[in-house]
């Protein structure tokens, strides 16, 4: 069931950093969501609609005058529309449906098609794409191979394949409410530049300001473990959860913090990099050089070079198996649990997240994992926090990803970086 927020917090949207806008983001709104005041109002029925003024009203702390007068020109401008009462399926409306003297609840919905938003991935082998609604629903979908992972190359493909989604959806550059960039890795906040990301080999590399400039929009980059934090937050599994963590599984190990309803990133950005947490000082060699990272315990290279296995679905295959293989590949996948829920542990000891989502191209692994992850956590979280917290996977792999880094984009759009 989705809820809305006791008390929505003053203040934007990111906790920790607070990093700049793309050149250009606001400008291209139209004067509806100019204004910081109604931009939050908008953000609010976007993330918790159907709504009504008096939700809005209490989440804010604003008098119900204020907020009619606030919404008028979302209404105007088709930013919002009035749907009529509400009914027993629009969530998280709980008010009577009348009020005053007899006057009907106006319920309130988001026109999700007003601006569009795209979403890109910049992985090792593909530049992935997404053309999506204010809603973050996917329109359209466009991958570039790449051939190497040389910035320029990347960086053109990316050009490419919004220009293509562009232009396949018939979309004006005027319908655009921005473009959200995911990669792995180390992104400064304020000049929107990746700083290391091991995965794509890139160091200091300009990425916000070359794209803003080529494409001519609004662009925001971010660390893709956050945009998945933001999309769960706002519109998945963890909407309406004021306290979450996304622990994304594959050749890293990655971590989307959002506290207190606000997505943390931290001073420099790089708050959850989970699968750095040092758990083993004679473990493995992990890809940043350090030894006994999480990632380098329970990334998908050790689990393939435990197992004996070229792959983690090879693994999994193997491990359903007989014989001593089969009982290697468990093997893989135990150690990789119990380094894993010795990570939940210090997860969950510091920040104590209501919920914990599992995601990434190896999350379908997780239930390989769990036992061992939910006996480590049970024996090294704290004051029995292990049977609190709710752990969930979102398997769900298409658009996972560009998905996110729509939400980045959406959100960077409405005013609340």
């Amino acid at each position: 069931m989705t809820r809305g927020p006791a008390r929505w917090p003053a203040g934007g949207q990111t906790q920790g950093h607070t990093g700049g806008l793309a050149r250009g983001l606001a400008s291209g709104l139209a004067g509806g969501l100019a204004d910081p005041g109604r931009a939050e109002l908008f953000s609010l029925a976007l993330r918790y609609g159907p709504v009504t003024r008096g939700q809005l009203a209490e989440w804010t702390g604003l008098d119900a005058s204020t907020v009619t007068r606030s919404l008028r020109p979302l209404i105007d401008d088709d930013y919002l529309r009035e749907t009529g009462r509400p009914s027993a399926s629009d969530q998280p409306v709980t008010r009577p449906a009348v009020a005053g003297r007899g006057r009907p609840v106006q319920v309130l919905s988001v026109n999700p098609g007003r601006h569009v938003a795209l979403g890109v991935k910049v992985g090792p082998t593909a530049v992935s794409a997404v053309l999506t609604d204010l809603a973050a629903t996917v329109i359209g979908r466009h991958t570039v191979p790449l051939a190497s992972t040389e910035p320029s190359v990347a960086l053109a493909a990316v050009c490419g394949a919004v220009d293509e989604l562009l232009l396949a959806a018939g979309c004006d550059r005027a319908d655009v409410l921005g473009v959200g960039v995911g990669l792995s890795g180390d992104i400064d906040p304020g000049s929107g530049a990746c700083r290391l990301s091991a995965i794509l080999g890139w160091r200091d590399v300009p990425v916000r300001e070359p794209l803003a400039a080529t494409l001519d929009l609004p662009v925001v980059v971010e660390n893709d473990a956050n945009t998945l934090a933001l999309a769960e937050h706002w519109f998945g599994r963890g909407r309406g959860v004021r306290t979450l963590a996304v622990v994304t599984l594959g050749i890293g190990i990655g971590c989307g913090l959002v506290l207190g309803d606000r997505l943390h990133t931290g001073v420099r950005g790089i708050a959850g990099e989970f699968g750095h947490l040092p758990l083993d000082p004679n473990g493995r060699v992990c890809t940043c050089g350090a030894r006994g990272c999480l990632e380098a315990l329970a990334g998908d290279d050790a689990i393939c070079a435990v197992s004996g296995c070229e792959s983690v679905a090879e693994a999994m295959r193997v491990a359903a198996g007989q014989g001593a293989a089969a009982e290697r590949a468990r093997s893989a996948f135990r150690g990789a649990g119990d380094a894993l829920g010795r990570g939940f542990a210090g997860l969950c000891n510091l920040v104590d997240p209501e919920l914990v989502i599992i995601a990434g191209e190896s999350s379908a692994a997780f239930g390989l994992m769990e036992p061992a992850a939910r006996e480590s956590l049970a024996v090294h979280g704290f004051s029995g926090i292990a049977s609190e917290v709710r752990i969930e996977v979102d398997a769900g792999q298409e658009d996972l990803w560009t998905r996110g880094a729509a939400s980045v984009a959406i959100r960077a759009g409405v005013g609340h970086l």
